[in-house]
């Protein structure tokens, strides 16, 4: 099992890839919020105030 740095730092490179992409703008904004933003939120939901 991957550590949480590890998950993060896979969670960023996708960010990266995404937005050198070739989509359109909106398909980017899409593809980051469940595929990096959602995912992250997850991994850190215990830092996360209430």
């Amino acid at each position: 099992m991957a550590t949480k740095l590890e998950q993060e730092e896979y969670l960023y490179r996708r960010a990266i890839d995404i937005i050198e992409s070739a989509d359109a703008d909106d398909e980017k904004e899409k593809l980051l919020f469940q595929e990096v933003w959602i995912p992250l939120a997850v991994l850190y939901k215990d830092k996360i105030p209430e």
